[in-house]
């Protein structure tokens, strides 16, 4: 479990510094200290220090290191945790979780998730986190409605440093890292630079990875003020992994649990054979310019510019594919007429997302407020290439069959409070209003036109009460209401072809009460309920539009309701902590109704259309009754550590139905990592860490996809994706601090 940080916002910190100065720490803290909670908070949250994100990073991405909190549940495509990963929270996907970084949005606008893939290697710049679980604070970026993630990237250091890692395990995998700081100089400015490189093979076929990461930053301190020049580039590479493999296939010794059909096809003596550069791929560049300044003993102004540019694409593989799919006309070559051909193809896009954010924290006596605001504007366009025709009489060179555009806007402002009533009682109020303009125009991958405009307007109210019984014990109770507007790709598959969308944006009241208790000793207990009440919530059904696009659909009443339980009970002197988490929750959907593509035969196939049917009250997909992690670490010396972490996460429906059929079993995976840092040297100081992920070599799924067609005699065919974990893997990573 996570130690605790230091207070986060410079209002939990302003009784303990002088009136007309901040030391460098605490300015680095007022940054973000708009979009976190702290101690008196009424909500949900787990902070992650830098010390404990170095313990869990094995050249992996954010999810996998997140693993072991309350209530997450990571999974990963390539099986490893270095290509695509991804994670949930409470059963809530990504496309529900606010991701923010020093402060700014970090949450595609039109998908509404983060892929941190295109983020490769980002835990080594940063130097904390915090999870906030439910709808949580006011933030600036878009509304949290599950979750929000709060990062920081790393500030400088007091001293100049420098640093090279290096680390190499299963499956090909390999990180080098180098890094260097100036500290801080006697005029206040200070340099920090990293660079770093991952490669891999991945566990499964075409799981490879090829990723760039840098990060550098330009300060300037002062008493009274940060400013802060900040860069991030990404360059990621990764092989195609998002088809998922059968349970036949994972069976059949010809395919096997490391089976990936991307990239298949067949040349013309019938052999099968793989394109080898089935691959996702992007480039993402990320400017940050922030600044904090006391403007005086009771007033700090934080304020923020942004700049996110990406550019990707993904390339595949299309076996024997109509021209007309891609809008063009049957080739002559010769005397053969071609009706079908193969294809490559590059599914496109490039974006522009521009952030300004202002925010003022006012501390006076008893009370604490922050006002803020933030204006975002993203243009993004998508087009699609074929730069490769198998059979092509005219056909130009990276013939461009589809492009559209996407402009969204959102305007939001914010207002919280916190107001201590005694020593023992603080209340806790937050209001925030969001208004959002979305529209996209052009020609879809299928050729559809694309015309639409969506205009949302979100209140979202929040009210807690906090109260402190001693120095051990405290209390706490709230309410939050969240609202989110629906995806692009809700939207677009709802106009195609002038129809009507029925999708509505989702609201969800979210009821928490909590327990901390925190011992002289060390000892941390807390237990928090939590009660998610859902209005509108979008899931698929399963139904489709007139022209056969399957539509997201509202369903009026669902829930999400648990007990999170977290332990941390050191022994032995504090030599031996004994850290657990579990969640033990029920996720519903009332009435529900599940839509099915009907066909007359197996053997014919004919479509006759979609069949209906009442389930009632059913599970929502990927959303287990329990969740569970425990550790246990032995630390006789700060030079040396072992960690033996085991998590559980029972059955998972991967879909609405509460069909066995259709379920992803429970798993229990354990993790072993340890580390020991040498005495400084003359060329400094070697810290070495081992990781054996999977220890007891455990053959089990973390997540998948399912697909149902039925038949007019009353059968019925699932078609299912899973994605195998990997089996026992190993790394090493050497670090040199100088």
């Amino acid at each position: 479990m996570p130690a605790i940080m230091l207070a986060l916002g410079y209002q939990l910190q302003a009784s303990e510094v002088s009136s007309d100065s901040l030391d460098h720490i605490q300015l680095e803290e007022v940054i973000v200290s708009g979009t976190r909670a702290g101690v008196e908070t009424p909500v949900s949250y787990t902070n992650i220090s830098a010390s404990e994100i170095q313990k869990q990073n094995a050249a992996r991405n954010i999810p996998a290191i997140l693993q072991n909190t309350p209530s997450l549940v990571a999974f990963t495509e390539d099986g490893l945790g270095v290509g695509n990963t991804y994670f949930r929270i409470r059963g809530t996907d990504a496309t529900r979780i606010n991701v923010t970084l020093n402060g700014m949005p970090l949450n595609n606008p039109e998908t509404q998730e983060v892929f941190w893939v295109n983020l490769p290697d980002l835990s080594n710049s940063l130097q904390n986190i915090q999870i906030q679980r439910g709808v949580g604070t006011s933030t600036n970026g878009a509304g949290a409605f599950g979750a929000s993630i709060s990062l920081q990237t790393t500030g400088a250091q007091s001293e100049a440093y420098g640093e090279a890692s290096t680390a190499v395990g299963s499956y090909g995998t390999f990180l080098s890292n180098i890094a260097a700081g100036t500290g801080i100089l006697d005029n206040g400015l200070s340099f920090d630079a990293r660079f770093s490189r991952v490669f891999g093979e991945g566990y499964v076929r075409n799981g490879k990875v090829n990723h760039t990461n840098f990060y550098a930053a330009l300060s300037h301190y002062t008493d009274r003020q940060l400013i802060r020049l900040s860069y991030l580039k990404g360059v990621q590479h990764t092989g195609i992994t998002w088809e998922g493999v059968s349970e036949e296939q994972m069976q059949d010794e010809e395919y096997g649990r490391q089976y990936n059909p991307a990239g298949e096809y067949y040349d013309d003596a019938g052999n099968r054979l793989y394109y080898d550069n089935e691959t996702d791929n992007y480039y993402s560049d990320i400017v940050q310019l922030t600044l904090s300044r006391e403007l005086n003993r009771r007033l700090v102004l934080n304020a923020g510019l942004s700049y996110n540019y990406g550019y990707g694409y993904y390339e595949n593989y299309r076996y024997n594919r109509r021209y007309s799919d891609f809008g063009l006309e049957p080739q002559t070559i010769g005397d053969s007429t071609h009706t079908r051909t193969d294809f490559v193809r590059q599914k496109m896009m490039e974006n522009d997302f521009y952030v300004a954010n202002v925010g003022l924290n006012y501390i006076d006596g008893p009370w604490k407020l922050t006002f803020g605001g933030m204006y975002s504007y993203y243009d993004g366009d998508h087009f699609g290439k074929l730069p490769w025709i198998k059979h092509s009489a005219n056909i130009p060179a990276n013939y461009e069959w589809y492009f559209n555009v996407g402009r969204k806007s959102e305007l939001n402002f914010f207002t919280k409070a916190e107001y201590q009533l005694n020593q023992k009682l603080s209340l806790f109020g937050d209001l925030q209003y969001r208004h959002i303009d979305y529209r996209f125009s052009g020609m879809d991958d299928d050729l559809m036109d694309l015309t639409g405009d969506f205009t949302y307007d979100f209140f979202n109210p929040k009210a807690g009460i906090s109260f402190r019984m001693n120095d051990f014990n405290r209390f706490f109770a709230s309410v939050a209401v969240g609202q989110r507007e629906p995806l692009r790709a809700d939207l677009k598959d709802g106009i195609k072809g002038g129809g009507v969308n029925p999708i509505q944006p989702e609201r969800m009241i979210d009821y928490e009460l909590g327990y901390h208790y925190e011992g002289a000793g060390g000892t941390r207990l807390s237990a928090n309920f939590y009660y998610m009440d859902y209005h509108n919530q979008m899931v698929q059904t399963g139904k489709l539009t007139d022209i056969g696009y399957k539509l997201m659909e509202n369903v009026k009443d669902s829930y999400r309701a648990g007990i999170e339980l977290e332990a941390s009970v050191p022994l032995w002197e504090n030599k031996v902590r004994l850290d657990a988490n579990a969640t033990f929750s029920r996720n519903k959907i009332n009435n529900y109704i599940a839509y099915f593509d009907l066909y007359d035969s197996p053997d014919n196939y004919g479509w006759v259309g979609q069949e209906s049917v009442e389930y009632g009250t059913t599970n929502i997909s990927y959303s287990p009754d329990i969740v569970s992690a425990m550790g246990i670490t032995y630390q006789p010396t700060s030079a040396f550590y072992v960690n033996l972490l085991g998590k559980y996460v029972s059955k998972q429906y991967m879909d609405n139905t509460s069909d066995d059929s259709r379920a992803i079993d429970a798993y229990f995976v354990t993790n072993l990592s340890a580390g020991y840092t040498f005495k400084k040297t003359a060329l400094g100081t070697f810290n070495l860490q081992l990781f054996a992920n999977n220890l007891f070599n455990r053959e089990y799924v973390a997540n998948g996809w399912a697909a149902t067609d039925r038949f007019e005699d009353g059968s019925s065919i699932n078609y299912i994706g899973y994605y195998p974990q990997a089996t026992r893997n190993y790394m090493a990573r050497l670090t040199l601090t100088f």
